[in-house]
């Protein structure tokens, strides 16, 4: 059992334009994202960061961090409406459109009776268990300060919960495509076109 969660905190300033909203075959980034963790097997999918109509969005309660902080802000929402249990949630980025499910289900394999998991040279997409313990070591590492980098980022805390590592040779490199800017943009259409 897992929880999705859909990274989409994001200001999309280098996009210019609501990067959740660009459309790709018919749907937006963000419906393109639920339905692959919904394909994936998750129990439910958790929205963090800024609202969108028709969708109960997790406030990022610590703005102006990164992932990190959404990620700190997700432990909360768990914390209080589901109970820190041990359950996996997998991250995803609202702009990786070209991941896929069985991408998704290889790192949700190889993050059994793991802390972490997370692919290879690569921060997202990955796995982390809402633990107390998690929890109480984010919340400490937003007391001590608001720099980023370091331990306040993904490759920190994923070094900190010693996350399992997954290979990456059965997975096309245009899988971890973030989609941040005109031109990235550009380049995946161009590759969708191929």
């Amino acid at each position: 059992m897992f929880y999705g969660v859909i990274l989409a905190g994001g200001a999309s300033s280098r996009m210019g334009e609501d990067k959740r909203l660009l459309s790709l075959h018919g749907q937006t980034l963000l419906e393109r994202a639920e339905a692959l963790l919904e394909a994936a097997g998750a129990e439910f999918v958790l929205f963090s960061g800024a609202q969108v109509e028709g969708r109960a969005c997790i406030a990022d309660t610590h703005a102006g961090n990164g992932p990190p902080g959404a990620v700190l802000s997700v432990l909360e929402h768990v914390r209080e409406h589901y109970g820190l249990d041990s359950v996996n949630l997998l991250f995803v980025p609202v702009d990786m459109p070209l991941l896929s499910e069985a991408t998704l289900k290889l790192l949700l394999d190889a993050s059994v009776n793991a802390a972490a998991c997370h692919f290879e040279n690569q921060v997202f997409p990955c796995t982390m268990k809402a633990t107390p313990d998690l929890y109480m070591y984010l919340k400490e590492l937003f007391t001590e300060g608001s720099e980023l980098g370091g331990k306040r980022s993904m490759r920190g805390i994923l070094t900190w919960l010693q996350s399992k590592v997954a290979p990456t040779e059965e997975i096309a490199e245009l899988e971890f495509l973030n989609v941040n800017t005109p031109e990235d943009w550009r380049r995946l259409l161009q590759v969708q076109r191929l």
